[in-house]
């Protein structure tokens, strides 16, 4: 399927939400996050406690970001550094933010494929064994709660198990025969028996898939996916806000034909970034309709999330992470650098955009 035959299919189905979606309805809890990567990480521990303050000010309640495993686990047969994680999940905590870690990032040693970016590991068992640490470290009872009693306890239960496994840039394969899926099935079975071991009562979130995001979850469903997560997911990047929900509706679908008809559905990125009169029109169309103004992404947000909440319960649709908390609003080659609700300099100095207005008001209302 062409991506204009994709966006025809969308539109398709957006029509049909919006014309069956109710004029009020209920966000479920945590239904609203954000990303945090990028300049939002730039500046003194200081300054990102602030950041964290102004997060659960806003109305966020739920904050997806990496966990590396090859910042934590750079040399085999070391016991991981957990000083960086440590941070943010005592951030989190003081805040009463939910976390949603993305572990991924596969280290010199246990690549499949070594010097090649985005290589997975050769051994499903090695991230397994990472992914145990971190459920001993931050979920029920682990080490980190115990040693921070003057902390919220406030332990991790959602571990998203890499992300966009079917793009080279986060897992190279030498070939294009669909090889990743049943290389990824195998690690998310493999993180899935690590993560129910240390705490039964974990969610297990499937990597975000992009693009046509329903045909890649099919796809891993073929690879033996079934079973193996408790949450599907989509990363949607498109012009229109409800072309997100009919993603959703199409998942929903898949999910249905696979006889796994009741798991949630999160969207764990989708953005509008505001570059339009900041950056040079971008070559391909489909990024000329969906980079905007100040003003538009403030617009698609609040329509985004109104549409979100008003079929969250149909859809089953539980979470919409934006993309993302905060970017430097410089630079003229990634569109991502002009989607933050804030934009932080490099000194840290953080300020808002619109956006951030219309996410309080969507969290409020």
């Amino acid at each position: 399927m062409s991506r204009m035959q994709r966006l025809i299919v969308l539109a398709a189905l957006a029509a049909t939400l919006l014309a069956a979606a109710p004029a009020q309805a209920r966000a479920p809890r945590g239904f609203y996050g954000v990303m945090w990567d990028r300049a939002a990480m730039n500046g003194s521990p200081t300054d990102q406690d602030a950041q964290w303050a102004r997060m659960r000010r806003s109305g966020v309640e739920s904050v997806r970001l990496v966990f590396s495993w090859e910042r934590a686990q750079p040399e085999a047969g070391v016991p991981p550094d957990f000083s960086e994680t440590d941070a943010v999940v005592e951030r989190a905590a003081r805040n009463r933010i939910r976390l949603l870690p993305v572990v991924l990032n596969t280290p010199g040693w246990a690549e499949k494929y070594p010097g090649r970016h985005g290589s997975p590991p050769e051994f499903a068992s090695d991230y397994a064994a990472f992914m145990s640490a971190l459920v001993a470290r931050y979920g029920p009872g682990g080490t980190f709660w115990t040693e921070r009693p003057d902390l919220p306890q406030r332990p991790l239960r959602e571990w998203q198990i890499w992300n966009e496994p079917h793009l080279d840039f986060y897992w190279y394969t030498p070939s294009d025969d669909g090889a990743w899926a049943r290389q990824y099935v195998e690690l998310l079975k493999a993180a899935k028996r690590a993560i129910k071991t240390g705490d039964p009562g974990a969610q297990v979130v499937l990597a975000g898939f992009a693009d046509a995001s329903w045909r890649v979850l099919a796809r891993a469903y073929r690879a033996g996916a079934r079973r193996a997560f408790d949450v599907a997911t989509i990363n949607l990047f498109t012009g229109r806000p409800g072309f997100v929900m009919a993603a959703v509706r199409l998942t929903r679908r898949v999910l249905r034909r696979y006889h796994e008809p009741r798991k949630p559905i999160w969207v764990t990125e989708t953005t509008f970034p505001a570059a339009k009169g900041l950056v040079p029109p971008p070559d391909e169309a489909w990024k000329r309709r969906w980079y905007t103004t100040k003003r538009g992404m403030a617009s698609r947000l609040t329509e985004l999330y109104r549409l979100g909440a008003t079929n969250a319960r149909r859809l089953r649709l539980r979470r919409i992470y934006w993309y993302t908390w905060a970017s430097s609003y410089r630079g003229q080659d990634d569109l991502f650098d002009y989607s933050g609700l804030l934009s932080v300099d490099e000194d840290g100095v953080a300020t808002a955009q619109p956006a951030l207005r219309a996410f309080r008001r969507a969290t409020r209302r």
